[in-house]
């Protein structure tokens, strides 16, 4: 999964959009995916380089959900699901507390409490193959992808970056049966 925002800090800023990859838990084989575009209702307190970096327009946004009716959308989707991402305690941050607001929690939707980031995984991947010096100390998901081959195009767009997450799944998952 993936989230898009108006900006880094959960407390102030909104969430844009939501991009999910549904898989099956044993062999990471695609089941679904979805996205929803989320209307902001504060864009005034929006940082103008998180607009640009996510291409925020009143036009590409002119079909997206209210936040409440998204946010739902999402935990219908992912039911029973363990949330995964990149970086994903970042989404976490501002997922859970729309949940919250909500009056929604993660066992209403059999959601696991333990998130599990790929980012992690790379990581492992980085210092057991020694190339710390390569990637540190960002560890981005785009250098990420330009090492595995994995298409940037769209990248900071919900859907597109879920995929490219899930991807890297597959890929670390191959790279460490090769080096265990």
């Amino acid at each position: 999964m993936d989230t898009e925002t108006t900006g880094r800090h959960p407390g102030i800023h909104e969430l844009l959009e939501i991009g999910v990859v549904i898989t099956r838990g044993d062999n990471l084989a695609l089941i679904d995916s979805f996205e929803v575009k989320i209307k902001p209702a504060h864009l005034e307190l929006a940082e103008p380089e998180a607009l640009a970096i996510n291409h925020w327009s009143e036009e590409a946004w002119k079909d997206a959900l209210p936040h409440a009716e998204a946010v739902r959308l999402f935990c219908e989707k992912v039911r029973g699901a363990t949330p995964v991402g990149w970086n994903v305690a970042f989404d976490r941050a501002f997922l859970e507390p729309a949940m919250n607001r909500l009056g929604i929690v993660l066992d209403d939707y059999s959601l696991d409490y333990t998130w599990r980031d790929i980012k992690m995984d790379f990581i492992r991947w980085v210092y057991l193959t020694k190339q710390e010096d390569k990637f540190g100390p960002r560890f981005s998901l785009g250098s990420a992808m330009r090492e595995f081959g994995i298409s940037t195009e769209d990248h900071h767009h919900a859907l597109p970056d879920a995929m490219a997450t899930w991807q890297m799944a597959q890929r670390l998952e191959e790279e460490f049966k090769k080096i265990m």
